[in-house]
């Protein structure tokens, strides 16, 4: 007796064209849908400067700062306006752009004839102001100084501009910044407990120094809360390994040797399990908490490099000849789209951009 010979397996080419067609389009739109991810990514967490975060930023995002013990209001106020606005990116721009007087401030600058120097001047204004209540809170945030609104500014700051409406004269001839009055104007606004502008500040008043005090007493970490950690979790385990399981069953089904399967098709949920795990054990007291942070951009990397596997060879498998061709024209498309926009200097220069404005705030 013959033996029975073994059925063909199955492949991506033997579905309809139209099944092939919409398989085509979700995997261009999920690589689409991850660049924009890669964007918020960079306004979400890399530093200023930077496409993309750097070890450095997934050890002040996952471990918090090494050896540097800072307050929550202090962090916000010294990280650059680019940053998110919100309890874990940035509040520098409380006292310039989203300040509730900013534009009208400007205005009256401007009028007085001298509109090219108008924000740099206003802006190192608003700085004296941020600078002194980051003076306040590195000398103890004393309850004394913030109820006498009265904090003498240190002899390094002497030089640096401040709002006159915060400014004033101490008995023994000293000038005092009206710590109180800053913190009410550019803070309560909106982090009121009654009738603030902003409905989730509200949630988290500075109206009364009992409610500051625990903003502005030194933590060991800055590092994302365990509440948000869970949730991030929760969402990239549900969500993206759906995502990353539905590409991987595609190239699954390819005509590709299955060496290659085996070892292309799981990578990215491989890789976002050690991604995701290395977020928890980051965690670890130093000098292990910060080493496994900065292996993220590894495994981060390597989530990425596998999607794109998984996209590029699973559309080339799906077609022809000509629908080779065309997706090669695709490709060279993005590529030569990519090249343009690197030579403009567009990305150079905003980053470039950004940077500045984050030092400008230093």
């Amino acid at each position: 007796m013959h033996p029975t010979p073994a059925a063909p397996r199955f492949v991506l080419r033997n579905l309809p064209l139209a099944a092939r067609l919409t398989l085509a389009l979700f995997l261009i739109s999920t690589g689409i849908g991850y660049v924009a991810a890669l964007v918020q990514l960079h306004f979400q967490h890399a530093s200023p400067g930077n496409a993309l975060p750097t070890p450095d930023d997934a050890v002040n995002i996952f471990h918090g700062q090494v050896g540097k013990p800072v307050s929550q209001l202090e962090r916000l106020l010294t990280t650059g306006e680019t940053a998110a606005w919100n309890g874990t990116g940035s509040m520098a721009a409380a006292f310039t752009t989203k300040s509730s007087d900013w534009k009208k401030q400007l205005r009256s600058l401007e009028k007085k004839g001298q509109p090219a120097e108008a924000e740099q001047e206003l802006r190192r204004q608003r700085d004296g102001e941020r600078l002194a209540v980051i003076e306040w809170i590195k000398s103890g945030a004393a309850k004394s100084e913030f109820e006498a609104d009265a904090f003498t500014m240190p002899a390094a700051l002497s030089d640096q501009p401040v709002t006159e409406d915060y400014v004033a004269k101490n008995d023994a001839g000293e000038r005092v910044v009206k710590i109180k009055s800053i913190i009410t104007d550019r803070c309560v606004r909106c982090h009121s407990a009654s009738d603030g502008e902003d409905a989730k500040a509200s949630e988290f008043p500075l109206n009364t120094y009992e409610q500051i005090k625990p903003r502005v007493s030194a933590t060991t970490s800055s590092a994302m809360s365990l509440t948000k950690l869970a949730q991030t979790t929760h969402v990239h385990l549900l969500g993206f390994s759906m995502l990353y399981g539905l590409t991987g069953l595609i190239l699954a089904f390819s005509s590709y040797p299955a060496v290659f399967r085996v070892v292309v098709c799981p990578l990215p949920l491989l890789a976002q399990v050690a991604d995701i795990s290395f977020w928890w054990l980051a965690r670890l007291p130093e000098p292990y908490g910060p080493e496994f942070a900065r292996l993220i951009a590894v495994s981060g990397g390597v989530v990425a490099v596998g999607l794109l596997l998984h996209i590029v060879f699973s559309l080339f498998d799906l077609f022809g000849g000509k629908g080779k061709f065309v997706l090669a024209l695709l490709f060279g498309g993005v590529i030569a789209g990519g090249v343009l926009v690197h030579r403009s200097g567009f990305v150079d220069n905003f980053l470039t951009q950004e940077r500045a404005g984050t030092e400008a705030t230093k």
